[in-house]
């Protein structure tokens, strides 16, 4: 018996249909599929991270051991050749590996000491000749160093005032291409000097092997005992120039293996007498004892690579971190 030409027409249309709804749910589990894929791509990551994050905490915690113990057994003294001065790993653990460093931050110039202190001026003016020393140290002219030196201080300071002839408040900010502000409080990282005026990548790369930043510190103290030979800029900055670069790295080059043993010793020093007779006074900013330190890890764990920084500080035999910070 012959088909119909109608029951043939919804023959074909009700086959078309299958075919779409086929096509269709195909789709939707392709999306699905690539979806759920990227969600558990997601999920290991995330563990991954979080497992980072946890060895990094676990480095932290034997860092602050080892200093405490350290430091307590030496009566605060701290040096290069104590067990936190040395570098850590790689160390493979199960699943990656991890390294770390750590960094005296009294072997560096504080760039928070820049800090207005409206009850004590005269240690302003001191820190910004330090300043101007340090940089005019590293090969920087009396100019760039001045034009570096006030703009820094009105970044720091929390006036609007210019500091000084070659300062930088919020006008000279705002009238940039993408305008801001000056922040008008006190640094977290040496990343944030980019945004001052005068700090090219090559002045703040030339920075960061003598000059730091200790979160919510003012002070300034130099541990002679930690310092290496290619900080002893530092120390022509301290003395506000008055001890030339290369007296500086002879002086570093002529400690004891383990340093100094306290800061009546040396005070005694005879490569610095002359320093203070042209200074007229002691040199305070001196020491042989550390109470911050930061620490840089390198955790490498599945496909995550982290890079993480602590500050630690040591304060009447305990030691707190006081800031965290992931990335360059």
């Amino acid at each position: 018996m012959p088909i119909s030409p109608r029951k043939s027409s919804q023959a074909g249309a009700a086959l078309i249909t299958v075919l779409l709804v086929i096509a269709i749910v195909s789709v939707i589990a392709v999306n699905l599929g690539g979806k759920l894929q990227l969600q558990i791509t997601r999920m290991g990551n995330l563990q991954q991270a979080e497992q980072s994050y946890w060895m990094w905490l676990s480095a932290e915690d034997v860092l602050k051991e080892v200093l405490q113990t350290e430091l307590e057994e030496n009566d605060g003294v701290a040096h290069k050749e104590q067990n936190w001065a040395q570098r850590s790993g790689p160390f493979p653990v199960e699943g990656g590996q991890i390294a770390a460093k750590v960094r005296d931050l009294y072997s560096c110039f504080n760039l928070n000491s820049l800090v207005t202190d409206a009850e004590d001026p005269g240690t302003l003016e001191k820190r910004k000749r330090q300043y101007k020393a340090l940089l005019e140290a590293l090969e920087i002219d009396n100019y760039q160093a001045e034009i570096l030196t006030d703009s820094l201080v009105d970044w720091l300071d929390e006036d609007s005032q210019l500091s000084g002839s070659n300062g930088a408040e919020d006008p000279d900010y705002e009238s940039l291409p993408k305008p801001y502000l000056a922040a008008n409080s006190q640094l977290l990282e040496m990343s944030e000097l980019r945004m001052v005026r005068g700090y090219s990548a090559k002045v703040v790369n030339s920075l960061n092997s003598v000059a730091c930043v200790i979160p919510n510190e003012t002070d300034l103290k130099i541990n002679i005992n930690t310092l290496e030979q290619d900080q002893a800029a530092v120390l022509t900055g301290v003395t506000e120039g008055k001890l030339a670069l290369a007296d500086a790295m002879a002086l570093l080059n002529n400690r004891p293996p383990q340093g100094y043993e306290s800061d009546e010793e040396l005070a005694e020093l005879a490569e610095l007498s002359g320093v203070r007779s042209e200074l007229e006074g002691e040199l305070p900013e001196l020491t042989v004892s550390s109470e911050y330190f930061q620490l840089v890890a390198m955790i490498q764990w599945g496909e995550v690579e982290m890079r993480a920084r602590s500050v630690l500080h040591l304060n009447e035999g305990r030691v707190q971190t006081l800031y965290r910070a992931m990335g360059d």
